[in-house]
């Protein structure tokens, strides 16, 4: 059997879920239900999820 391989590609797609899950966390702009939409669609959407989070997701939400 093979020792499992961990490739630069995921290191750098693991890196940058990391600091996706970070911002959104830090982000004072949503509610815990709007955290937990975007981390939820940051995980399932991987490195797409993280670009959506920083093109839509940083920005005021209206109350």
């Amino acid at each position: 059997m093979d020792p499992v391989s961990i490739s630069f590609g995921s290191i750098i797609a693991l890196v940058i879920f990391v600091i996706t899950l970070v911002s959104i966390v830090r982000n004072p702009n949503h509610g815990v239900l709007g955290k937990v939409v975007w981390a939820l669609v940051a995980f399932f959407l991987s490195i797409l999820g993280s670009i959506l989070w920083l093109i839509f997701g940083r920005g005021r939400v209206n109350r």
